[in-house]
C-alpha cells in the first residue's frame, strides 16, 4: 500500500512539487537561511549570497511563487521575509538533517 501511494504521483498536490522545486537550488536555500535570521532587502540578500542582483531577484520570485517568502514595500525598498512560521520550521529542519 505504501509503495503504491508513492508510485501514484498524480494524486500529489502540485504545490508540494512547487515547494520541492523551490528548495532544490543552493542560492534559494541560502536566501531562506538568511531570512530565518531576519527580514532583508534585495541588496542585503545580494551581499549575503554573493550572487548578482538580477539573480537574487529571480530566485526570490521563485520562492514567492512557491509561497515560501513574502515581500513588503516601504518606498523604494522591498523587504523579504519568510511567509510563515511553518516555512521557518521547514528551513530549520532542513538544516538539522545535514548536521
Amino acid at each position: 500500500m505504501y509503495h503504491r501511494s508513492l508510485m501514484d504521483y498524480n494524486d500529489v498536490d502540485d504545490r508540494l512539487f512547487d515547494v520541492g522545486k523551490a528548495l532544490s537550488c543552493r542560492i534559494r536555500l541560502a536566501l531562506l537561511h538568511t531570512l530565518v535570521e531576519e527580514d532583508a532587502s534585495v541588496g542585503e540578500l545580494v551581499a549575503s549570497t554573493g550572487a548578482s542582483q538580477p539573480n537574487v531577484s529571480n530566485h526570490l520570485a521563485v520562492l514567492r511563487d512557491a509561497g515560501l517568502v513574502t515581500a513588503d514595500r516601504a518606498g523604494r525598498v522591498v523587504r523579504y521575509r519568510l511567509a510563515s512560521p511553518r516555512v521557518r520550521a521547514l528551513v530549520e529542519a532542513l538544516g538539522a538533517v545535514t548536521e
